[in-house]
C-alpha cells in the first residue's frame, strides 16, 4: 500500500519510486519476458548500496521501474531455502479419519508396541527405561503433507488405562499436544489452538506418547469441520492518505462513501508536528462518520517504525486524549518492513517488526480494534518455524491483506491460507483491490557463475561495484577477489495484472460482487480499496 509515511516524527507525501517497486518486487506477479530490454541495460556500472560485506553474494537482483534506467539493487548471500510447500494434500471431505491411516505406524524411542489395525484401534506400549515412550505414523500422502486448516475440530473417543497425549508434527519440525487423553474419553479438541503451534497446511506426523504403560483403544480420531457455518457480511472501504482534505470537506468523503456502499475509511493520521488545530479537527471526524454509519480507522506506518514506534505510540495517545469519552472505532497499522534496505540480509526484521506490533497493542490497551495490513505472500513466508501471517493474526484484532490482483481466481488463491486461518482463529480478514496507476517492473536476476565464458557480469567487493558489460567475462576473478555473475533469467510485473487503473467503476464493482458472492469464511470482512482518489479517477 502506498501512501504518506512517517520516518523519525516527519512525514514524506508517498513512498520514493525505489521504495515502492520493492514492494511490487515482493508482492507482484512475475511474467518472463525477453524482449523487454535493450541491449544498452547491459553495459552499467553499477554501485551497491549499503555497508553489509559483498564476501558471500550468490544472487544479485536489478529492478527497473518504468524508463528508470538505474536499477535498485538487491544483493543475496546464501540463504537456507524456504521449506514451504505448497503441494500439500488437501481433503474436500468435511471429515478425515485419522486412524485410517496407521498403516505404516512405529515406535517412539526403545519401547515394546503393539498395534492392531484392525478397527477399533488398539495401542499397547510397554515402557522401557525413562523416556516418554507410544507409537507415530505419517499423515502424509505421496511425500505430500496433509493441508487440515480448512478442518475445525479434532474428535477421538475410545478408553484408556494410562494418560497418553496426542500430538501432531509439521513440515518445520514443530510439535504440539493436541489432548491428554484419561479414562473414557469422549472429545471435541477445537483445533485453534493448536494451529498456533503447528503449521495445520504442513502436518506431516501423529504421535500418541505416554510416560507408563499403556492399553489405548480408539474408537474415533478424526479431523472435523461443520457442514454450513454462518455466511459472511462483507463490506467495502477505502484507504484514504489525505487528511488535510478530509478535514476540509469532511461531508464530501461521506458523501463519496455512501454512494459507493462503503461502511469504512481508513484515514492517514495527522503529522506529529501538525498544529492543535489539524488534530483538533482530524478527531472530530470521527463524530462526523458515526453519524453517517460509516466506521473511521486512524491509519499510519512506515517501514522504519519498527526501530521508531515511539512517535506512532505518542500520536495515538494524542487522538485518544482527543476523543474524551468518544470511543476510537480502530486503528490500522501500515509498516511493510520489506521496504527496508536491509531486507532481506537482516534477519532480525522481522522479529523487530512482531515486537512492534505487540508495542502498539499494549500502548492500546483495547481502546480501539487493532488491524495490521499484510502482503499475501506474508503467509508462506516461514519465520521461527511459523507463517508470519499467522503470527502476525495471532496478535491483532483483524488484518488486511493487499491481494492486489484483477482476476477473482487469483486474489481467491493468493488469500486463502490467510482466509482459512482467519476462519479458524476467528480473525476477521479484509482483502483489497488496488486502483493507483503502477509502473512496469523489469527484473534482472544474476547469479554466481564460476565459467569465464558464461559470465555477463563482475562484482568487485572492495570497490562495491557491479560491471555489466561484454568485457566482464574477460578479467580475471582472482583480481581484487572479484566475482563472476551470469544473467539466470528476466521477468516482469505487469501493472494490468495488479490495478484497476485505466479501467472502469464497473470492472471493479463487478469483482467486488463476484468475491462477495464466491468467498463464504465467516470472517471475511469485506474489500478495502486503494485508494478512495485512485477508485475516483476510474472511468464511469
Amino acid at each position: 500500500m502506498r501512501g504518506r509515511i512517517e520516518l523519525h516524527g516527519g512525514s514524506l507525501p508517498e513512498f520514493s519510486s525505489s521504495k515502492r517497486l520493492h514492494r511490487r518486487v515482493t508482492a507482484g506477479v512475475l511474467v518472463l519476458v525477453g524482449w523487454l530490454w535493450p541491449s544498452v541495460a547491459f553495459t552499467q556500472d553499477l554501485m551497491i548500496p549499503g555497508q553489509r560485506a559483498l564476501t558471500d553474494v550468490e544472487e544479485i537482483e536489478l529492478v527497473y521501474a518504468g524508463s528508470q534506467s538505474i536499477p535498485k539493487i538487491i544483493v543475496r548471500g546464501r540463504r537456507t531455502a524456504n521449506s514451504f510447500v505448497l503441494s500439500s494434500h488437501r481433503p474436500s471431505d468435511d471429515r478425515l479419519d485419522l486412524s485410517a491411516q496407521t498403516g505404516v505406524w512405529q515406535p517412539i524411542v526403545t519401547c515394546q508396541t503393539e498395534v492392531s489395525l484392525i478397527p477399533p484401534l488398539h495401542l499397547r506400549i510397554d515402557r522401557q527405561g525413562t523416556e516418554p515412550c507410544g507409537a507415530m505414523w505419517p499423515l502424509q500422502t505421496t511425500n505430500k503433507s496433509l493441508d487440515a486448516l480448512s478442518f475445525r475440530t479434532l474428535l477421538v473417543r475410545g478408553t484408556t488405562s494410562s494418560p497418553v497425549r496426542i500430538e501432531f508434527v509439521d513440515a518445520q519440525q514443530a510439535q504440539a499436544v493436541a489432548e491428554r487423553l484419561t479414562g473414557h474419553f469422549s472429545l471435541e479438541v477445537p483445533l485453534a489452538s493448536l494451529a498456533r503451534q503447528v503449521d495445520l497446511r504442513q502436518l506431516t506426523h501423529i504421535r500418541l506418547v505416554a510416560d507408563t504403560d499403556v492399553d489405548l483403544v480408539i474408537d474415533e480420531l478424526a479431523f472435523s469441520t461443520p457442514s454450513s457455518e454462518p455466511p459472511p457480511t462483507p463490506s467495502m472501504g477505502f484507504w484514504y492518505w489525505d487528511y488535510r482534505a478530509a478535514i476540509r470537506d469532511p461531508e464530501s468523503m461521506v458523501a463519496i462513501c455512501r454512494k459507493q456502499h462503503c461502511r469504512r475509511i481508513l484515514l492517514q493520521l495527522p503529522d506529529v508536528h501538525d498544529s492543535d488545530h489539524i488534530w483538533t479537527a482530524y478527531a472530530q471526524l470521527f463524530a462526523v462518520t458515526k453519524s453517517a454509519d460509516i466506521e473511521l480507522y486512524a491509519l499510519d506506518g512506515a517501514p522504519d517504525m519498527i526501530d521508531h514506534a515511539t512517535p506512532l505510540i505518542s500520536k495515538l495517545d494524542r487522538l485518544l486524549g482527543l476523543m474524551g469519552n468518544q470511543k476510537l472505532p480502530g486503528v490500522q497499522l501500515d509498516i511493510e518492513p520489506y521496504l527496508l534496505d536491509s531486507f532481506p540480509e537482516d534477519e532480525t526484521i522481522f522479529d523487530r517488526y512482531l515486537d512492534t506490533i505487540d508495542r502498539v497493542k499494549s500502548a492500546l490497551r483495547g481502546r480501539a480494534t487493532f488491524s495490521v495490513v499484510i502482503p499475501f505472500w506474508f503467509s508462506s513466508t516461514i519465520h521461527r518455524q511459523r507463517p508470519l501471517a499467522f503470527s502476525v493474526m495471532d496478535r491483532v484484532d483483524e488484518v488486511a491483506v493487499m491481494s492486489y490482483r484483477t482476476d477473482a481466481d487469483e486474489v481467491m488463491a493468493i488469500s486463502d491460507d490467510v482466509l482459512r486461518y482467519g476462519a479458524l482463529a476467528r480473525v476477521p480478514v479484509w482483502l483489497a483491490l488496488e486502483t493507483t496507476s503502477l509502473l512496469l517492473e523489469r527484473h534482472v536476476i544474476l547469479k554466481r557463475e564460476y565459467r569465464t565464458a558464461l559470465a555477463d557480469g563482475v562484482l568487485d567487493p572492495v570497490r562495491r561495484t557491479l560491471a555489466l558489460d561484454s568485457q566482464a567475462k574477460m578479467e580475471s576473478p582472482e583480481q581484487n577477489h572479484r566475482m563472476w555473475f551470469r544473467i539466470h533469467h528476466r521477468t516482469a510485473v505487469r501493472p494490468e495484472r495488479l490495478s484497476f487503473a485505466g479501467r472502469t467503476e464497473q470492472d471493479v464493482q463487478l469483482m467486488i460482487m463476484n468475491l462477495f458472492t464466491r468467498i463464504h469464511q465467516a470472517t471475511f470482512a469485506g474489500l478495502v480499496i486503494h485508494d478512495l482518489p485512485g477508485y475516483l479517477a476510474l472511468t464511469q
